[in-house]
């Protein structure tokens, strides 16, 4: 005990970081059912007070009662972060559903035009609700809200002008699947909870004030600075150099196309995009150098004052501004607070190490930002940063110092050893945040630590100084600023080459599933053992026994099919649009179409459907059931395809309307999976005691070809013991009554409605047959009204089926052993139903 209160006491901002973090942690799981039980929030109060109680009591424990204080302060502070907003004049609390209002606020960042829609961030002040029942009239409100208009905007609009704009609000959701990224917590983090839609620049007005003093427009400075740059590389170079330049030089990455985007990613070199230490390391490099260069040309200084300290006191304003102009996010906001520690432990003469001022940045970033904790951008960049630390000093050196000679052997000694010690911090960066990195992107890259060799320098070292040095003459001498870009310019180019060339190497990157948080921590134990400076047997033979478990444990389901005795059918939220996931009681996994909204940005099958597979632990897909060729039923599938590699695809026979359909029956064949047809009667899988079967509408009587794609959908039904599913595709009533004529057995327990629950489907013979004791919709929330219909709706709730809409549970969850049947959805409903079929719960 005595030996951990002195380590705790000697490493004190340390401790303080890990007690803060603990508790906030612990916030972040209690949150969900604190609020509703507040019996449970006084019963926690008495715990935790006892041990605070016994630390201030017993003297010995006495060091350890502020610890415990600040693990209480992560918790509170933290669970008050994670509470819905309850101020009535928040722009959050007044905007619960889409909402047509007129917003008057100032404008607070810079217009990020990305060539198709410009954004940028409202600090609201006045709103106008359109449809509101009562008197018309603005009423003061407060808030960040995202705004996005097609087209760009005017010039006359900088950060700090007051706009006036008519727009559709609603607050940020997510896809409610899970493995999908959470933009909601991500931009919560920043304060902003709504989003608004601007349907033109038209509906957009400056809002005329009186004349303002300067000094308040100078918190606006930054920003400002940020737009001018922006529209100064736009206007001066293609998109992605343009790109390239914004990215390095003021945070912004929405110029660069997805294309590189994605070839960064493969390389392991995304994280060069975003401003980090290494940027404010060299500004502040350049800056001290250039401050004590010009100081010492004073003799009264030099006799007077501690120049290097005062070269240091002059840089920190000029981090501190760059911070600013970078967009002030978590990994500049981390570098600037250890730089500015650092500077201040020079200035004092107490530099001791790095890792106190790592922890003394995450304490500051986290008691104004307590939600940063929760996303992937500061759990990397303090992950790097640490590992880096860590374990770089611990890696052997293949050229030691000592071991140079003069000469020529000396330079190319020097360069090696330059060599080495970069590729050591990219491979201590890759090894500590390996496991995050999987947690939230499931990839990692194997070539990232090589290609870092080469992209680093490229980037940072020549074309980052002669932005650097280009940032500030823009509005001065932007002639000269120009050549500057162009100096860098050559770096640009040879790097998006390199990626693009790079990338297209066959794994140059990995896909994985999830790892689990039992395989984090085995992982992390295993790295602590293998650094250890002392080399056991023991430790060895631990190391390798550990390495052994993490191993089998993460690729279990590649080499193990695990047997189950229940039949699990997940319906996605992915939108408009539909995906279905059944996984087998064998341990096989087969999807059931996949598609939904999608953009040059978004791919619905890298961002919902392969993520929600990976944290089901599934490497591989036994096959695809593609009900029809329309682009919300199949256009993720590409990207699952590729990395789940099915060994056969099921198809209705349309050839498609849209050439990408072919493109990925071609790719299906090319990794030697098959493509088959299917018709009325096929059994499309059949094991012990389960059933998957086609009902129609191929070779069914009646059925024509003249029809539309929508009504020649495979009809699809399984069965587990006693319990079926329906997955009817989008056929209208023509098509369900042709089922109907042609006597097919249709009744199941779960049906998903056909054509998203439109009222040109769901006929009412259809439904009776049908016969449901549940029905799940798979829609989208703009679709609401019209998918599902609202008379489909009120029938049905006038029956008594229980109705799950995808776009308001989120992802449905049927897990059933052939009798009983259990319902989860992302939003916490549960369902029941007995053997006899009746709803137990809802």
């Amino acid at each position: 005990m005595e030996r951990l209160i002195r380590s705790c006491t000697d490493n004190l901002l340390v401790s303080a970081a890990i007690c803060f973090i603990a508790g906030a942690s612990a916030a972040f799981y209690l949150t969900p059912w604190w609020p509703a039980n507040p019996e449970r929030l006084a019963v926690i109060a008495v715990l935790l007070s006892l041990p605070l109680l016994a630390f201030l009591f017993i003297r010995r424990l006495r060091p350890l009662a502020a610890l415990f204080a600040l693990f209480l302060t992560g918790l509170v502070h933290t669970h008050g972060a994670l509470q819905p907003v309850d101020d009535p004049h928040h722009i959050a609390f007044s905007v619960t559903q889409p909402t047509k209002v007129t917003l008057v606020g100032r404008m607070m960042t810079m217009a990020e035009y990305d060539g198709e829609q410009t954004r940028w961030d409202l600090d609201s002040e006045a709103l106008l609700p359109h449809d509101s029942a009562g008197p018309s009239a603005f009423r003061p409100i407060r808030g960040k809200v995202r705004l996005t208009v097609p087209g760009a905007l005017a010039p006359e609009f900088v950060p700090g002008k007051k706009m006036m704009v008519m727009a559709t609000l609603d607050r940020f959701r997510n896809y409610q699947t899970p493995g999908a990224f959470d933009y909601r917590l991500h931009l919560a983090a920043q304060d902003i909870l709504c989003s608004g839609w601007i349907r033109s620049p038209r509906e957009i007005l400056s809002v005329a004030e009186p004349l303002r003093p300067g000094w308040r427009d100078l918190s606006f400075l930054p920003e400002r600075i940020r737009q001018q740059a922006a529209e100064f590389f736009a206007a001066q170079f293609d998109r992605d150099e343009a790109g390239f330049f914004q990215a390095l030089l003021i945070g912004s990455t929405v110029n660069i196309s997805p294309r590189l985007i994605e070839a960064f990613k493969d390389n392991g070199c995304f994280h060069v995009l975003s401003i980090s230490g290494l940027h404010l390391g060299l500004l502040g490099v350049f800056c001290a150098a250039l401050f004590t260069w010009l100081l010492k040309r004073s003799t009264w200084l030099l006799l007077h004052v501690h120049v290097p300290t005062l070269a240091l006191t002059l840089t920190a304003p000029i981090l501190l501004f760059y911070t600013f102009i970078a967009g002030f996010n978590v990994p500049a906001v981390r570098s600037l607070i250890t730089a500015l520690l650092v500077l201040f432990a020079v200035m004092v003469r107490r530099q001791r190490t790095l890792i106190h001022l790592i922890a003394g940045a995450a304490l500051i970033v986290l008691a104004v930002t307590p939600l940063a904790l929760f996303t992937a951008s500061f759990q990397l960049s303090f992950a790097a940063v640490l590992a880096i630390n860590l374990i770089y000093p611990r890696l052997p050196l293949f050229l030691a110092p000592e071991e140079a000679s003069s000469g020529l052997s000396s330079q190319i000694g020097r360069a090696v050893r330059v060599l080495q010690s970069m590729l050591y911090v990219s491979l201590a960066a890759t090894a500590g945040t390996l496991p995050i990195l999987l947690y939230h992107f499931n990839r990692v890259s194997l070539i990232g630590p090589v290609m870092n060799l080469v992209i680093e320098p490229l980037l940072c070292l020549w074309a980052l100084p002669c932005g650097l040095l280009a940032l500030p003459l823009i509005p001065l001498f932007p002639n000269l600023a120009v050549l500057l870009c162009e100096v860098g310019r050559p770096a640009i180019e040879l790097t998006v080459w390199l990626s693009e060339a790079v990338a297209r190497l066959p794994h140059a990157s990995v896909w994985t599933i999830t790892p689990n948080a039992g395989e984090i921590v085995l992982y992390y134990c295993l790295l602590i053992l293998l650094l250890r400076p002392e080399k056991t047997v023991r430790r060895l033979v631990l190391a390798l026994g550990l390495a052994l478990v993490l191993a089998g444990s993460f690729t279990r389901s590649l080499w193990l099919r695990e047997t189950r005795q229940e039949l699990t059918v997940s319906f996605l939220d992915v939108g408009q649009g539909t995906c279905t996931l059944v996984q087998l009681p064998d341990g096989g996994a087969i999807l059931i179409d996949g598609g939904a909204y999608q953009s040059e940005q978004f791919d619905p099958g890298q961002s919902l459907i392969a993520p929600f597979l990976w944290r089901q632990r599934i490497w591989r897909l036994d096959g695809l059931i593609i009900t029809h060729p329309h682009q919300d039923h199949y256009n993720g599938l590409s990207f699952v395809a590729a990395r789940f590699r099915p060994q056969r695809a099921i198809v209705n026979g349309d050839p498609g309307e849209e050439p990408d359909y072919q493109t990925l029956m071609r790719a299906i064949r090319a990794q030697g999976g098959t493509v088959n047809i299917a018709k009325a009667g096929d059994v499309l899988h059949e094991g012990e005691e389960v059933k998957i079967a086609c009902l129609g509408m191929n070779d069914l009587p009646g059925q024509s070809a003249a029809g539309s794609v929508n009504d020649r959908s495979l009809v699809v039904r399984l069965q587990y013991k006693t319990r079926s599913f329906l997955f009817p595709g989008d056929i209208g009533t023509p098509s369900e009554n042709r089922l109907l004529r042609a006597g097919i057995a249709v009744q199941s327990d779960v049906l998903l409605a056909p054509h998203h629950g439109s009222r040109t489907s769901a006929g009412a013979s259809f439904m009776d047959a049908v016969a449901p004791a549940l029905i799940v919709v798979s829609a989208g929330r703009r679709g609401q009204g019209t998918h599902p219909a609202k008379e489909h709706l009120a029938r049905w709730r006038q029956l008594h089926i229980p109705t799950l809409v995808t776009a308001r549970t989120g992802t449905v969850t049927v897990r059933t052993n052939g009798k009983d049947m259990r319902v989860a959805t992302r939003a916490g409903e549960r369902l029941r139903f007995g053997n006899g079929g009746e709803d137990l719960s809802w």
